[in-house]
């Protein structure tokens, strides 16, 4: 079907464009915490690399999905006042920003992977008269939790390619607005809340064995929960949008505040617990007068 001008007179309103910019901001900002905090800690130590897996495609997939259903936005701004044009356009956008800014972590996942956890020493060994005997210098063979990342890389990369490649084809072959493309585009939403919904159940269950917070940022979590809500609730009323682009959104929002709730119980654990051992180290210690 070609394009079509005249069905570009929706424009979406003054609260629902405010609504989104401040929320693209937001979305922005609430991503920074974490960022920075694999940066000054230098390590991603305490990150589930399944919750870095299932996140990133997840955001990508709803990339793709949300750019599909609103293609007729790129293309009516082509007969729209610049206004109007990043009006329309600021849903993609938001979709954009998490999902880039989730891209951004998952690299500094792999580009601050903990170097303890990489390698592990392992002798060559040679059989002589049915004794095992090292061989001179040693080996290093990858941990199971580094090969689990790199499989990860791989994966995340491949899906990335797969997404472009098959949703350029569609709109080439038959058009942004047929059956099949609009078909993938719901798979693609779909296939995003199924990832949605396993996303941080990995990452509870390492936060929980592990007993501590880690490389995981409070803060961001304290900005994203009650800002998924409002993003689920933004794209939602956006002309041209079904349920599949904001389902996912919705659900993760409800399962990270599950993610919140447990990280604040260890962090005040934490911090009771350094307490307490900071009053008995300076009880333990002599006071001036007894040293007289």
């Amino acid at each position: 079907m070609p394009f079509d001008p005249t069905v570009c007179g929706e424009v979406p309103s003054s609260h629902n464009t405010f609504l989104t910019a401040l929320l693209c901001v937001g979305t922005f900002l609430s991503y920074l915490p974490q960022h920075l905090k694999i940066l000054n800690r230098r390590s991603s130590d305490g990150i589930s690399p399944y919750f870095i897996l299932l996140g990133t495609i997840g955001a990508g997939s709803n990339i793709t999905n949300i750019v599909l259903l609103q293609f007729i936005a790129l293309q009516c701004c082509t007969v729209q006042t610049l206004g109007v044009c990043v009006a329309s356009l600021l849903g993609i956008v938001q979709v954009c920003i998490q999902g880039g800014m989730f891209y951004i972590t998952f690299v500094l996942y792999m580009a601050f992977f903990p170097e303890q956890s990489k390698y592990v020493a392992a002798e060559e060994t040679e059989e002589t008269d049915g004794e095992a005997r090292p061989l001179l210098g040693r080996m290093q063979r990858a941990t199971l939790e580094w090969q689990t990342a790199l499989w990860v890389a791989a994966a995340v990369a491949t899906h990335a390619v797969v997404c472009i490649l098959m949703s350029a084809l569609l709109v080439m072959a038959v058009g942004p607005y047929a059956g099949p493309t609009r078909t993938w585009a719901s798979l693609l939403g779909l296939f995003s809340l199924c990832l949605t919904c396993m996303q941080f159940f990995p990452q509870i269950v390492k936060t929980w064995r592990a007993g501590a917070v880690g490389a995981l940022s409070i803060p961001m979590m304290l900005m994203q929960t009650p800002g998924g809500f409002l993003f689920a609730y933004s794209i939602a009323i956006r002309p041209g949008v079904n349920w599949s682009s904001w389902i996912s959104t919705f659900v993760a929002a409800t399962l990270q505040g599950v993610l919140l709730a447990i990280c604040l119980v260890f962090d005040a654990r934490e911090k009771r617990a350094l307490s307490v051992d900071d009053r008995s180290a300076g009880d333990s210690q002599p006071s001036p007068a007894a040293d007289a």
